[in-house]
């Protein structure tokens, strides 16, 4: 984990006063204020963890790109902030001064940070009852069901104070689906992420 990430986590302590919100699959909470006052925001390479592959985490980059835009926010382009980052590693200054840096450099009022901390598939043997008519008695069987574990954490961090503006991550990291089932990997990951762009939104519209 990078130690802009785990910066984030400490400074998360002397954060503002969070609305906090139950979604229906994620758990959320967020300084409506502060994210309503960003207009531009910046993305962070995410962070996977070991055995996950990095192009994952890109995607889940793309995807937080997309719902930033869908509420109205600048991104900045990858090109540039990969530049300005190579930039600052050569200064190297101490995490909260980075994020300093980044926002005047990029112009972003907020840095992103993600990680993909599980991604997985498996086939496990599961038990169920089946009703038997004849008999009017419940009987015991078993049969293989696809698992997808996915879990993403996310927070968006202030490059002026340090706070933390958003945290956000999915509440059902594992769904289990019939053998027989469509869904895939990638289908069940895009369904999930695209809740959490919808559940970011709801957020900022709610009046509580």
């Amino acid at each position: 984990m990078n130690t802009f990430f785990k910066s984030s986590a400490v400074l998360f302590l002397s954060a503002v006063i969070f609305a906090f919100t139950a979604c229906s699959t994620s758990q959320i909470s967020v300084n409506k204020k502060e994210l309503k006052a960003i207009d531009k925001i910046a993305i962070m390479k995410f962070e996977t963890a070991e055995g996950v592959d990095k192009k994952i985490a890109k995607d889940c980059e793309e995807s937080f790109k997309g719902h930033f835009l869908n509420i109205n926010k600048k991104v900045v382009e990858r090109d540039k902030l990969d530049s300005i980052l190579k930039e600052i590693e050569k200064t190297q200054t101490g995490a909260f001064s980075n994020t300093i840096e980044i926002g005047k450099l990029s112009g972003a009022q907020a840095l992103l940070f993600g990680e993909v901390t599980e991604y997985k598939e498996e086939v496990r043997r599961v038990k169920y009852n089946e009703y038997n008519k004849k008999t009017k008695k419940n009987i015991e069987k078993e049969k293989d069901k696809k698992f997808f574990t996915f879990q993403l954490n996310v927070r968006l961090v202030s490059t002026t104070t340090g706070d933390i503006i958003l945290t956000l991550k999915n509440k059902y990291p594992e769904s289990s689906h019939e053998m027989t089932s469509t869904t895939t990997m990638t289908s069940n990951r895009e369904r999930i992420l695209n809740q959490m762009g919808e559940d970011i939104k709801d957020a900022l519209e709610e009046k509580k």
